[in-house]
């Protein structure tokens, strides 16, 4: 079992509450992995301002796009399986077409999808009203709105706005749909809902027990509250709970030892307390040691001009969060923040002072 140790110290305790002041960032969850174990979390601040409630172990924050290296993990969990190859055309695994409109006879893989470069684009005059945390309705079935914007016959298709005019695999369009749309094939292939495969194959084996793409399950004092910093008010805004149609991603929601455990058995090849969860080999193509050979979902991060990692980021109104493995040394490092941080340097600076700690 991963072993899970609170430990502080004074010095970067304090330095960190300084940095949250400065950048206005209510409270603050990390976590270190190292030689596939995690090795220490670090908490400070508050989850409920109001409320005076400190950020703990307990607390559930909203990760936002690190969802995405889930839903990629689920992916090839099914890929390795032998259920399909990552350059099969994905309409072999839909009940409707999805084609770039200007490049019809294209394929859109499962590769292109997780490198963003299927050419699918984020509609935001239809999809921002979802992601500010405003959108309250019924729950939209994730088969239902992929459809509706994607196929040609769906009620929110757009040709020009829902596809870029590049053709599938020419240039890197970051899309959140194209990932929704992963999920849904997971959803497809396994035949079982795409929140219920990654509870029994991932969540259940890594003992992420407080972890979950919906808000249902949680009780609401446990949630990190999201909060923006108004400067013109000189004050903190509560925002409410988000939750939107295209949930793989980005809408998970866990404690940062869950999410430890699940970059501890990422950076052990898979594996977690003795137990084969991802194969190795789908590890190395997602995150290869040669990173010359091309990387999907995860981005590349410059710890320094000698060392590089594999990161991803999320954010969100009231949420900024971080995660980076270094393929190398097998360490990693996770931040998950109830506030807003866009600036990079500020982002830098952060990352290597609990790095280093």
């Amino acid at each position: 079992m991963a072993a899970l140790a609170h430990a502080q110290t004074p010095k970067v305790d304090s330095l960190v509450i300084g940095k949250l002041k400065d950048l206005h960032v209510p409270g603050l969850a990390a976590a270190k992995v190292e030689n596939g174990q995690v090795s220490w979390t670090h908490y400070n601040g508050f989850q409920d301002m109001e409320q005076k409630v400190p950020v703990t172990d307990s607390t559930v924050f909203h990760i936002a796009s690190i969802s995405k290296t889930i839903t990629a993990a689920a992916v090839m969990q099914l890929e390795a399986k032998g259920y399909f190859k990552l350059d099969d055309d994905i309409n072999g695994f839909l009940p409707f077409r999805v084609v770039n409109p200007s490049f019809p006879a294209a394929p859109i893989t499962f590769r292109l999808l997780l490198r963003h470069r299927s050419s699918i684009a984020d509609n935001m005059d239809y999809l921002l009203p979802f992601w500010g945390n405003t959108y309250q309705g019924a729950d939209i079935p994730l088969g239902t709105f992929l459809a509706d914007y994607l196929s040609t016959s769906g009620k929110h298709y757009y040709a020009n706005k829902n596809f870029t005019g590049a053709e599938p695999g020419s240039r890197f369009e970051y899309s959140n749909i194209g990932f929704a749309l992963l999920g849904y094939l997971v959803e497809r292939i396994a035949k079982i809902p795409f929140d219920q495969y990654c509870k029994a194959h991932l969540f259940t084996p890594l003992e992420m027990h407080h972890t979950n793409w919906f808000l249902e399950p949680f009780r609401s004092d446990r949630l990190a509250v999201p909060y923006e910093y108004s400067d013109s008010l000189g004050r903190y805004e509560k925002l409410p709970q988000g939750k939107f149609p295209d949930y793989p991603a980005g809408q998970l929601r866990c404690t940062v030892s869950d999410l430890a455990k699940f970059l501890a058995c990422w950076s052990n090849d898979g594996s977690y307390a003795g137990k084969r969860v991802i194969e190795a080999r789908s590890v190395q193509l997602l995150t290869p040691m040669d990173m010359s050979l091309g990387f999907h979902t995860w981005f590349m991060y410059l710890l320094n001009t000698e060392t590089p990692t594999y990161s991803h980021s999320g954010h969100g109104p009231g949420i900024s969060t971080y995660m980076l493995y270094d393929p190398f040394s097998k360490k990693g490092l996770i931040i998950l923040m109830n506030g807003e941080l866009s600036d990079y340097f500020e982002w830098r600076k952060l990352i290597d002072l609990l790095w280093k700690s």
